[in-house]
């Protein structure tokens, strides 16, 4: 394969014309509906103009689905991330288990949403579950609690079950980026008296930013559509209480509430599209910088 051929322009129409046809034509479409009245109940769908979006926002169950949202997302950016780095800085050295120790780090990845969550539920079950039997048995009694029966604790077990999920993500590909820094490197900093702290900050971590912020984007991204484990966790209750935009989307449609879903989703696909913006702008300035 000649891999210095230049190919002619209109050879990107195909792609494109797929691009556009079978997903911005429908994503198109179907926002048109945030703007009318649809549900299972009218024979004839009518314009409403900016009604629903005035509905939804003046919601109280919007603001606390927005507020989960945002808080299992930095939950899990930031610590996934961070224990992606030290992990796969651990597992980058000579240990004779360091394949197993991958293996054992990546294993959640591969497991469904499904399977993720009814473990989690199993252990945190209130009555019969693992970590309430272990704390009456160590006489912690008292930190026993409805794991998933109150907010601030329920969104801990699923900022636990996501992060547990997603860290084989980071583990493997900040683990890639190390490898690929030329051992001479690290070898020619050693000789000149450099420590294993040293190394890390001026030669690693430089040299794995692109990777991390690979990292990023992605907890980012999967971070606010986080809905799977929520609605098999929690089912956004109790109450709303971990509600997210996601299942925020599920409930007003299981509500017939069409059009307010909908409108739901064309707010939050605004909200993504913003925090990828600013997330790539803020990390080009930051690569220019270096």
């Amino acid at each position: 394969m000649n891999a210095s051929k230049i190919y002619p322009n209109y050879m990107m129409i195909i792609p494109i014309a797929v691009f556009i046809i079978f997903f911005i034509l429908p994503s198109t479409v179907g926002y048109m509906y945030a703007f009318t009245d649809w549900n299972p109940y009218v024979e004839k769908i009518s314009f409403v103009g900016l009604a629903n979006f005035f509905e939804i926002i003046e919601n109280e169950t919007l603001s606390i689905a927005f507020m989960n949202t945002i808080i299992l997302t930095l939950a899990k950016t930031i610590i996934a991330n961070v224990l992606g780095v030290a992990i796969g800085v651990i597992l980058n050295k000579k240990i004779r288990t360091v394949n197993a120790l991958r293996t054992i780090y990546f294993f959640p990845v591969i497991l469904s949403a499904l399977v993720v969550g009814l473990i989690f539920a199993a252990l945190f079950d209130a009555n019969n579950g693992l970590v309430n039997k272990t704390l009456e048995s160590l006489a912690l009694g008292n930190w026993t609690q409805p794991w998933l029966g109150q907010r601030i604790p329920a969104l801990f077990v699923i900022s636990l079950a996501e992060i547990w999920r997603s860290l084989g993500y980071a583990v493997v590909i900040t683990l890639a980026a190390l490898q690929s820094i030329p051992s001479e490197c690290i070898e020619a900093s050693r000789i000149d008296g450099a420590t294993e702290w040293d190394i890390f900050k001026w030669i690693n971590l430089p040299l794995i930013m692109s990777a991390i912020s690979v990292n990023i984007i992605f907890s980012l991204i999967y971070g606010l559509k986080m809905f799977d484990l929520v609605l098999i966790l929690t089912s956004g209750g109790p109450g709303h209480d971990t509600e997210t935009l996601g299942t925020l989307i599920l409930s007003e449609m299981s509500r017939s509430r069409w059009a307010q879903s909908v409108a739901i989703n064309m707010l939050f696909t605004i909200f993504l599209v913003i925090v990828g913006v600013v997330y790539f702008k803020i990390s080009n300035r930051l690569e220019i910088d270096r």
